[in-house]
């Protein structure tokens, strides 16, 4: 009866002990790229030369970024979003587009060597601002329709996984140029910026509830996996991720996260317009009253 008992007692420690391994093995498959980390070192040096090979404060944003892009695409984040989970896939295009982009553009100081390449963009504020935003809600649009998604993700070698990246990145980029470059008199004035970034949020909402309630199946990848590494029994049964579930979780990330991020934006924006509009206000009202 104890030998029984010491058995059992064995075979549960055992399990919990291979389920912990199963666990920590998918959380280290972090894969560098040559391509990539050739990509992103040739990246830092046209940034270090753009700026003299001086570091300023913010090149905490631009390397920020760098650390980002590497989350996306050698960390267990890119593992899992290639292989087995739709919304580890989201995660990634929203980190890539909307955090990773915003940080480079961050990290650029006002005085650099392309600038005057920098202050050529806004030579037609408005045609240019209308594509830059096209560019950033396109890029994102573009990559889920079913089609075109379905044909990305279904086994073409890594060449259009780096388009996919790099598309989302460069559209980024141009997205969040109007309003957070580094010359200030070239930005979107602060009102349009707010409905600038509230109608991609709009746009982006309309996207993630197309994918929430798209019929299960449509984005097939996701629903026919090729477990070559022998981990879907452990997302559908332990982690309890359905292929339903998984497609409605990447469609609420595709609106919350960047509905949240959008709308932040926006408020950071008005907040700082009212503190200056209040600061410009107080002069002239002294100036009224004596």
């Amino acid at each position: 009866m104890d030998s029984c008992f010491h058995g059992s007692l064995c075979v549960a420690t055992f399990y919990k002990y291979l389920k912990f391994s199963i666990m920590r093995s998918i959380f280290s498959y972090w894969h560098f790229d040559p391509i990539v980390i050739l990509f992103l070192a040739v990246f830092c040096v046209i940034y270090l030369y753009a700026i003299h090979f001086k570091l300023r404060s913010q090149s905490l944003y631009f390397f920020g970024g760098i650390l980002v892009i590497i989350l996306c695409v050698a960390s267990p984040l890119h593992f899992l979003a290639k292989n087995y989970l739709f919304c580890a896939h989201m995660v990634s295009h929203v980190l890539l587009l909307l955090i990773a982009a915003p940080l480079l553009v961050a990290g650029i100081p006002k005085e650099n060597r392309f600038k005057n390449f920098f202050l050529k963009l806004a030579t037609n504020k408005i045609r240019i601002f209308a594509l830059c935003w096209f560019a950033g809600v396109g890029i994102m649009w573009f990559w889920h329709v079913p089609y075109i998604f379905n044909e990305a993700t279904s086994g073409h070698g890594m060449g259009m996984m780096y388009l996919q990246w790099l598309s989302l990145l460069v559209g980024g980029i141009i997205f969040c140029w109007p309003v957070i470059n580094p010359y200030r008199e070239y930005r979107i004035p602060p009102l349009s910026a707010v409905l600038y970034l509230s109608t991609a949020c709009v746009f982006c909402t309309i996207l993630g509830l197309m994918i929430t309630f798209a019929p299960l199946g449509i984005y097939s990848h996701y629903v026919n996996i090729t477990d070559s590494y022998g981990y879907l029994n452990l997302i559908r049964h332990q982690w309890k991720i359905s292929a339903g579930i998984d497609q409605q979780a990447a469609g609420l990330i595709m609106w919350v996260p960047c509905c949240f991020i959008y709308l932040t934006a926006s408020m950071a924006i008005l907040i700082n317009w009212f503190d200056k509009k209040e600061l410009y206000s107080v002069p002239e009202t002294a100036a009224i009253n004596n």
